[in-house]
């Protein structure tokens, strides 16, 4: 395994929070608990605008088609032009603060979610729908054809119609879910459990299954572009589970161990099979889910590893630490 060759970092005026790339690759976006939402030239590293997003902070970062969407602490989501550095819609969250933020695939409509309210939005801010559900959402997620859009909320999944706002159904569960992940393809959504496992249904027929054992809550996964592997935390390694064919019932999943510490963080490549994990022992490892159990590369930061991202074409990884660094990494 090779150390990672940096190409470029830079530091961030507070504790990082939150970090996005452009669907085009052009710019990578970091909000921090400051309030601040900084924007720099993805591949050169070059500070374009350093923007006063939300008070209190900013808890997410997303980019449509042509914006950028932030939430933070003060109530809103916003849109930004990030090539002027300017705000072009307000969107109130409608309770406490706007926590989750999720664009369709295709880009043309926002997700928000905020206490039990959940909204969406055309790309120039006006309101389409708003749904309430009967606990707090832990997460959202929309299935490929953004068509459906699932809300984790206490121990059920609510899937909801974007067309007409009707409630297609609810999935339940026995115990809280932390998060809602649908695999690009569509057909599996999966959620990390309070009771330390994660549970998935399979669309269509809306089987449901479960992969337990964990010894913490899985507070992170991420799909491979493919939809064949979803890559868990919750363990000291990291859990791969292998959906090709009728897995993954019945299988043994990849454990990824390198990290001294329980990796927190995951990023899976948006076309490759690969996959980035950082732990608070200050590592970032780079993972390719076709190769095995053998890590391809890491580096060493200077804090906790706090979020991850990958570039969609040139081969850059990105981590935030924190103390506020922000790196990019060559990963060829």
């Amino acid at each position: 395994m090779k150390p990672l060759a940096t190409a470029w970092q830079a530091t961030l005026d507070d504790y990082p929070t939150a970090l996005a790339v452009s669907r085009d690759g052009a710019v990578i976006a970091a909000g921090t608990a400051s309030g601040k939402l900084q924007v720099f030239d993805a591949s050169a590293g070059d500070l374009l605008h350093t923007l006063d997003a939300h008070a209190g902070g900013v808890l997410a970062l997303a980019f449509g088609r042509n914006s950028l969407a932030s939430a933070g602490q003060d109530g809103h989501a916003r849109l930004w032009d990030v090539k002027s550095g300017t705000a072009t819609a307000a969107l109130p969250g409608g309770s406490g603060w706007v926590s989750h933020l999720q664009w369709t695939p295709d880009g043309k409509r926002l997700a928000t979610a905020a206490g039990k309210s959940v909204k969406l939005w055309n790309e120039q801010g006006a309101a389409i729908q708003q749904w309430t559900a009967s606990a707090g959402i832990n997460g959202l997620a929309f299935n490929a054809v953004g068509g459906l859009l699932a809300a984790t909320a206490g121990a059920e999944a609510l899937l909801w119609r974007c067309a007409d706002g009707g409630l297609d159904r609810s999935l339940k569960w026995v115990s809280t879910l932390l998060n809602a992940h649908w695999s690009p393809d569509g057909k599996v959504l999966a959620a990390g459990s309070i009771d330390k496992s994660v549970h998935f249904w399979r669309a269509g027929a809306w089987l449901d299954s479960k992969m337990g054992g964990y010894a913490k809550k899985p507070q992170v996964l991420a799909w491979s572009a493919d939809s064949k592997h979803l890559a868990t935390t919750g363990e000291d390694a990291i859990i791969v589970w292998n959906f090709h064919g009728k897995g993954p019932e019945g299988t043994r999943p990849l454990q990824l161990l390198h990290h001294l510490r329980a990796p927190e963080v995951l990023a899976a490549h948006p076309k490759k099979p690969l996959l980035l994990s950082g732990s608070p022992d200050k590592t970032l490892v780079l993972w390719d889910l076709k190769l095995g159990e053998a890590p391809q590369g890491f580096a060493t930061m200077t804090a906790a590893v706090s979020s991850l991202a990958f570039h969609p074409t040139l081969p850059l990884a990105y981590a935030t630490d924190a103390d506020g660094m922000l790196a990019a990494y060559w990963i060829h």
